[in-house]
Order: C-alpha cells, then structure tokens, then sequence
C-alpha cells in the first residue's frame, strides 16, 4: 500500500503544472488560470501577472527613460495585477464608473503560457499594447481569461503578453526647450519588448517568432516600432488595429505639460510657451519630480476638462521616431516585416453629423463642410485654399461626408502603413470588419451605428464584452483564430477554403469580415477605400509644423470638429468640456485661422514671385526688424522692396491681429485656462 502511494507521488510530481519561472533577475510564482467563457470547454493556462521589467519611475526617474529592473532575492509572487499608470481611472477600468487602483509605479507586464509552451519552448509570443488615446487604459482593461481561451487555449499555444506603459505628460510630456528624454511611454514598450526576447524561453515561448499587437493607440506604438532605427530585428510580425500612426508634431504635448507645470506653482508665467532656458527646464522639471503624482494628475485632468490642452500623442523626438512618418514612409525608411492590419467600417465617423438630418440646428451642411476643409487645409496643407476648394466637391454628398474623418485618419493612413510594407516584399494582410449585428454582445458606448471603433474586440481581446449568443462564441473562435494563425503560421486564411490573400499596392485587396445567418463570411475583395485614397492622396503638399496652435500640439480632426458642431447645435460634442469651453476653443481656432490665412497668403505670394524670376535675394534691414528682399536680377529698382515690404507688413499684421484677439480670450476666461 506505501508502495502504491509513493508511485501515486511521483507520478503526480511528473505531471505537475509548475507555476515558478526562474528569470535573470530572480524567481516569480504564478498560479493556474482557467477559463470558463466558452462553450467549446474550458481552457487553462499558467498566468503570471505584476512582472517588474524595468525599475519603478518613481522620484528621480519620473519623466525620464526607463532603467533596467534590478535583482531580487527570494520568490517574488506574481498571481495579480499591479496598478494601471497614472490616468482617469473611471475611463481605464471601464467597469460602470467605479474605477480602479491607479499608480506611478505601474511599468509591470502579465504573461500567460500553458504546459505544452512550457515543455516545447517554441511556442509563438504575441505582445499586446492597450489603446486608450495615450490618456487611459492599462493591460488590466483585457480581459485576461478571453486571452487564454483565443490565443493559449484551443490548442493554439500561443504565450500572450500585456504590457502597461506611462500615459499622459508622466508618458509623453516634455517642455519647450528640453532635449532630454521624450516619448518615455513608447520607450516603456521598448524596454517591455527587450524583456520578452531575453526572458521569454522560460515561458515556453520562441523570441524570433514575435509579434507585436495593437488597438487604436496601441497601434500607433505598433506601428511606430517598423519606422524606427533601435527597433530592427526586435519583433517578427506586427498587428495593428484600428489606429496608424498620427499627424504628430515635433512638440507634441509641450503646451499640456507647460500648463500643467505652471498650474501646480512649477512654472512661471513669464516665459508662457516660449522655449525656455536651459536652467529654467532644469528647474522646472526639479520641481515637478517633487510633486506627488496625483497633484500631477490632478493638473492634467483639470486642464483635459476645462481648457483646449490636449496630451494625446508621442511627439517626433528625433530619437525613436526621427521623422513625420509620412516623410518616413515615402522615403521607404522602415524595417519591413509581416503586417496584419485593418479597421471597422464605422471607426468615428465624427464627420457624420454633416448628413445628419436630426441636427437641424445646422445651419448647413455646406457651411460645417466649407468650416472644416477649411481648417484642415491651414492646419496641414501648403496650398490651404486649394486643398479647402477640392475637399468640399469631393465631400459635398452627405453619403460621402460622413466618412470624411475616417478617411484621413484611419483608411488612408492604413493605405499608407500597407503599401510601405507591401512595397518591400513582407507578407501584408488587411481586412475591413463590416459586422454590425453584435448587438447585447457588445457595450456600446458611442452613439453611432455598429461596427465603431473597437467593436471587433469582443471577439479577440475581450474588451467592451456584453452579453453573448451562441452565434457569438461561434464568430469569436473564427475571427480570433484568424489572428491567431496569423501568430502562428504567418497566413490568417479562416480555411484552405477560403483563402486570405495577400495585399499589394496594386489592387489593394482586402479580406471583408462580415457574417451572415450560416456565418459565413465574404471573403477577399479588391480596393480596399481606394475612392478615399485617391482624393487624400493627391490632395496636396502637406504642411509639417513645429507645432499646430494655438493649444493644440498634434493634429486630431476630433479636435476641429467638436467646436463646431457644438457651436452650431448648441449641445457639448465632447463629454468633458461644457458648452462655454467648446465655444471658447472654437474662437481660438478662428482666430488662428485668420492668422495663419495671412500668413500663408504672403508666403504664397512670396513663392510665386521668386518663381518669375527674382533669384537674387539681398538683406536689408527696415527699421528694427530685418527684411528679406528678393529683386530681378535684371533690374535694381526699388519694386522688389515694396513688395517684400508689404508682404511682410502683412504677415506682421495678421499676427497682431491674432495674438491681441487671442489674448483677449483668455483674460475673459474667469480662470478657465492657466489664470487662477
């Protein structure tokens, strides 16, 4: 009887599911986790949640680039979750309002593995980044146990990853003048990638057959990862959802931070967005790494809510993202590498409120059309004017204007994204998700017609996750083992059946998701939104700034958009700010309208003059200021000076006209922004 009982023992020792992993820098415990969400049968997987994988940016390091994570001594347990990064912790738990622990110590990341990965050791990694606008959200916003049940389980055998990374000015704010550490939130997810090809055997997992995966923001910091030089060879494949990189700026975010910094007493007005001194960065920044995070916080919040400051966007930093990816993409300075990408058919769809026949308050669709062409053209075009004139015949059909927004920052740019890598010969994918009869399944919490951004999560990442229908397993096993035999073999074909086709720049296919009754899908298509490609990619020369103004620090078209339609309906388009604050930004934008319609007229007036023939360019000086003239190298007479005069007087003019406008705003605000 002993005898039978010690065999028992050691057999059962064999089979054991060890929860210990021994890493470089020490021991962690995980524990079992099961998941019960399917009716396909239950799957388990080992998870070890709260992995420091840099040093806390605590103190000192607050603002500054990640430090490697030292040593420990003992077995550290890792069976929960650590605290999201500093942010609104209503939004980043999305649990009804109630929130959830938020911290400054918050760079940890989650892993889950299963038996076979640990025994194989060369299982596929999947690295998923949260989205979140780069505000909110954290790795704790997946639902954990739908990960193990689409991607380890089901005979899958993938080892998933979820990383947190800093949000906000603790993640991507710098000041005027500061050429230290910048965007440290993307260097967060750099450093999480280094940890996974160093420590990921121990997992089970194979650090050569990587693939990093994005949703929205996330996606930016995806895409970002192919078009900068300290990434190559980090990651195999990349999947990037509903979010291509941005029309950022060099300083995005310095107007946030500089408000920030002189709301809790760290900076003085005196300087206002000027670029600073060396010495007063260095105290300011001395001053804010005193503060405590939440008074941070605090600042952040206030100013998202009740002024025209927005923080949502790395800026270029000349370091990890050297260029406009636009420049990047054309020049083909990327690293190119397996692409899976897409997006809804309905992502915002902001610009939807121009056909809109339930606003009647509109004055008319034409005005709002006319209001943001516009606006776009000076924001980002150098031939505003012309760009504004061919924006509002191509988008005068309320069928066609609805999708304007959508069509230059999600279609195009995924066009864009697609063709750099197609262009090189990698594997490109790309799907269009049209599926809108999700119904209780999904949380809605915008209020435009399915499928909108992120609606597709329920089925792979468990996001935003309501009540499900039979049918509903049954399309989550099909659409998520899409990606995951993307992860795996490289080719996302739902079946041999139904092939998935690659992407060429050529005839742009994609693959249509869509189920109807026997859900079935339709499968391959062809031109993928060329009709919007083609208007937004003739458009014109793009314009890059420094900076977009005259609070703004990146450009978002949700930015240009709420203003006017609240100004017009007389209803708050942005669930944070008041009625007041949408018109206060709206009268700051058209005052920098004006500004920079002036500006740019005598720029173009300038050009077209040095194209007749005046080349030789003489400097003079016209009372204090300096004066470029530009004079015939045919003629000495004093009409290039009169020209140039003028032009510049008006140049001079506009920005008078702005700055006196602008500055009577704010001191009309009662407090509203940087005045107590």
């Amino acid at each position: 009887m002993i005898f039978k009982f010690v065999v028992l023992l050691w057999f059962s020792a064999q089979f054991a599911i060890s929860t210990k992993v021994q890493l470089s820098t020490g021991i962690i415990e995980g524990k079992q986790l099961n998941s019960t969400y399917s009716p396909f049968g239950n799957q388990s997987a080992i998870a070890f949640l709260g992995i420091p994988y840099v040093e806390p940016p605590i103190g000192d390091l607050r603002f500054r680039k990640p430090r490697p994570q030292k040593t420990w001594s003992g077995v550290l347990e890792t069976k929960k979750f650590k605290p999201a990064c500093m942010s609104n912790s209503t939004k980043t738990y999305k649990n009804g309002g109630i929130g959830g622990p938020i911290s400054e110590d918050c760079l940890y990341l989650n892993v889950l593995t299963n038996q076979y990965c640990l025994e194989n050791k060369n299982c596929s990694v999947v690295i998923i980044v949260h989205g979140g606008g780069y505000l909110f959200e954290s790795a704790a916003t997946f639902n954990h146990e739908i990960l193990v049940n689409n991607f380890v389980g089901q005979d899958r055998n993938i080892v998933v990853v979820t990383i947190n990374y800093r949000l906000g000015i603790f993640g991507f704010g710098h000041l005027n003048g500061f050429e230290g550490d910048k965007n440290v939130g993307i260097f967060d997810t750099l450093e999480a990638v280094k940890w996974v090809r160093r420590e990921i055997k121990q997992f089970g997992g194979n650090k050569d057959r990587i693939t990093l995966a994005g949703h929205s923001a996330g996606a930016g910091v995806v895409a970002a990862f192919t078009i900068s030089p300290l990434t190559k060879g980090l990651i195999h494949q990349q999947i990037v959802m509903s979010g291509p990189m941005t029309n950022m700026s060099k300083k995005s975010n310095f107007k946030g931070m500089t408000a920030m910094a002189e709301r809790v007493g760290c900076h003085s007005k005196k300087y206002g967005f000027n670029k600073l001194p060396e010495h007063e960065v260095e105290q300011v920044y001395s001053c804010l790494r005193k503060k405590p995070a939440q008074e941070l916080l605090d600042a952040q919040l206030w100013l998202l809510q009740n002024s025209t400051f927005y923080f949502g966007a790395p800026p270029v930093d000349g370091e990890f993202i050297t260029d406009y990816p636009d420049n990047l993409y054309s020049e083909k300075s990327i690293f190119s590498i397996n692409t899976l990408l897409g997006t809804t058919t309905r992502e915002l769809q902001d610009t939807g409120y121009i056909s809109n026949s339930n606003y009647s308050k509109f004055e008319t669709k034409e005005t709002f059309l006319k209001n943001l062409c516009d606006q776009i053209g000076i924001e980002i075009y150098k031939e505003s004017e012309d760009f504004s004139s061919k924006c509002q015949k191509w988008y005068i059909n309320g069928s066609d204007s609805k999708s304007l927004s959508d069509d230059m920052e999600f279609y195009t740019q995924a066009i864009n994204l697609a063709d750099a890598h197609a262009r090189k010969g990698k594997k490109v994918y790309m799907y269009s998700y049209a599926y809108s009869g999700a119904g209780p399944a999904f949380k809605k919490y915008m209020k435009v017609k399915s499928p909108h951004h992120s609606e597709d999560l329920i089925y792979t990442f468990g996001t935003h996750r309501g009540v499900f229908a039979p049918k509903d397993y049954v399309i989550e096993y099909i659409y998520s083992g899409m990606f995951a035999d993307f992860i795996n073999f490289e080719d996302p074909s739902p079946s041999t059946d139904q092939p998935w086709l690659q992407y060429t720049k050529e005839n742009k296919e994609y693959f249509l998701v869509d189920f109807d009754q026997n859900l079935t899908m339709p499968g391959m298509k062809k031109n993928y939104y060329a009709k919007a490609y083609e208007f937004w990619s003739t458009a014109g020369q793009k314009s890059f700034k420094e900076e977009w103004s005259p609070s703004l620090d990146t450009f978002i078209i949700t930015n240009l958009v709420a203003p006017i339609i609240t100004h017009m309906d007389q209803i708050t388009f942005d669930v944070d700010k008041t009625v007041e604050q949408m018109e206060i930004l709206k009268i700051e934008r058209e005052n920098f309208l004006k500004s920079e319609k002036l500006k740019r007229k005598s720029e173009l007036e300038m050009s077209r003059w040095i194209k007749k023939g005046r080349k030789r360019v003489i400097n003079k000086r016209m009372g204090f200021m300096p004066v470029e003239i530009i004079e015939n190298e045919e003629s000495e007479s004093d009409g290039g000076f009169s020209i140039g005069l003028l032009l510049f007087g008006g140049t001079l003019l506009g920005g008078i006209v702005y700055v006196s406008s602008y500055q009577f705003f704010r001191r009309s605000r009662n407090g509203y922004q940087l005045i107590n």
